[in-house]
């Protein structure tokens, strides 16, 4: 590659937000393959937005819960935790307060069982097998916290669902490396 050519297309990776490994870049012979580079990748990144867009908004078509149900009570355990003092919520309104966080838990639940599993085959056979795989990568993650902070302490929905996609994610990619694994 030429110095003229190198430059040009240091500039222009600059200018379009394309970042690379040093030494990684391809090799160009001309200003026209710096050009057909630059237009692919951006097309390659406008498709992986498109998809994670459309994954996200049709995420909430991966679980049952009422989405919106499911804010409002997070909405009320923030107002009675910021207007009650814990003391009074959790003697005074102990049941109440109980039933609403335990609803909230279960459904949690149901969003992130619905979520990352939704597609989800395991051969019986293998199935403890790969449950325990999961639950490492899970817990290795520290998803978990953060789901709990979204939840009991952002009071935040929409957060819960990233988090859900990012364990579904996990969830595939734990998949897929037992898929190679045996083969």
């Amino acid at each position: 590659m030429t110095e003229e050519v190198r430059k040009y297309a240091e500039k222009c990776m600059i200018e379009s937000n394309i970042r690379m490994v040093p030494g990684h870049c391809p090799e160009f012979d001309n200003k026209e393959q710096v050009d057909l580079f630059l237009k692919i990748c951006a097309k390659m990144s406008e498709a992986g937005h498109r998809a994670l867009e459309e994954f996200q908004a049709n995420i909430f078509d991966l679980t049952d819960v009422d989405i919106n149900e499911y804010q409002e009570l997070l909405d009320r355990l923030k107002r009675n935790k910021e207007k009650v003092p814990l003391e009074i919520l959790t003697t005074k309104y102990k049941k109440s307060y109980g039933e609403l966080k335990e609803s909230i838990r279960a459904m949690t639940k149901d969003i992130l069982q619905d979520v990352a599993l939704d597609g989800l085959r395991i051969e019986q056979s293998h199935a403890e097998l790969v449950y325990v795989y999961i639950n490492a990568a899970i817990k290795e993650s520290g998803i978990l916290e953060k789901i709990g902070h979204a939840v009991f302490h952002q009071y935040d929905a929409e957060q819960v669902l990233e988090y859900a996609s990012q364990l579904r994610e996990m969830v595939h990619q734990v998949m897929k490396g037992r898929e190679e694994n045996a083969s």
